[in-house]
């Protein structure tokens, strides 16, 4: 072949090398088995109504998923906050995974108390009482449901959801059209069961099968009502 056509076709061979590593950096690349999906759906509100309003409303769903195959997660190392501000514990539904520290704060001006009642086992801890601007933190080594009040303002209530996964959110319900979506991002690809807690309400079918793809999302959307 001449010298100008050999030429030739290793540019071109160049070129498209080099088009072909920008389509990666931009991501436009397909997706590899380590890529996390996504679980995303509709949660429907059925044969009941729910209060979304208020210190104490039922608008919070958490929705969570667990392999199918035993894993353990590592700890988080950020810590969760639950604030004590006009005599309401802010937020009143959380969901933490195993072995998160909780920073429970005060920025009341009236001095606050903390103390759990663990719904499993119906044990109490009481972790102290403190005054304006001060802090006490909690580490949640079990899973389970947490009921957290304060002895000092017995109105006082909430949630904290313990889970032996991390990979969860808290979904809010519309006032008007009683639904509410949700969306967990970055779960390894893989088998799972997805649940859902609600301070009254439960799952119409029970626990969901899901299965994740790499990079894709996978839509699942189930009904809540009465137990």
């Amino acid at each position: 072949h001449p010298w100008w056509e050999v030429w030739m076709k290793n540019l071109v061979l160049r070129l498209v090398m080099i088009v072909a590593a920008g389509s990666l950096l931009a991501g436009n690349r397909p997706a590899q088995a380590a890529d996390p999906g996504t679980v995303a759906g509709v949660i429907e509100v059925h044969k009941a109504r729910v209060k979304t309003r208020g210190a104490k409303s039922f608008k919070d769903v958490v929705v969570y998923l667990e392999p199918r195959a035993p894993v353990v997660y590592a700890p988080p190392a950020a810590h969760a906050v639950m604030d004590q501000r006009g005599l309401v514990f802010i937020p009143h539904v959380m969901a933490v995974q195993q072995g998160t520290t909780v920073d429970f704060l005060n920025s009341d001006n009236d001095r606050h108390n903390v103390y759990f009642l663990y719904d499993k086992t119906g044990e109490t801890l009481d972790i102290g009482t403190w005054g304006p601007g001060e802090a006490v933190s909690h580490t949640f080594k079990d899973s389970g449901l947490v009921i957290v009040l304060c002895q000092l303002h017995l109105e006082m209530a909430a949630h904290i959801l313990v889970l032996e996964t991390p990979f969860f959110t808290v979904a809010e319900i519309d006032p008007e059209t009683q639904r509410a979506t949700y969306e967990i991002k970055e779960v390894p690809a893989g088998n799972y069961v997805l649940k859902a807690w609600h301070k009254k309400l439960k799952m119409k079918t029970g626990a969901v099968g899901v299965s994740v793809v790499a990079g894709e999302t996978a839509t699942v959307d189930f009904v809540i009502t009465k137990g």
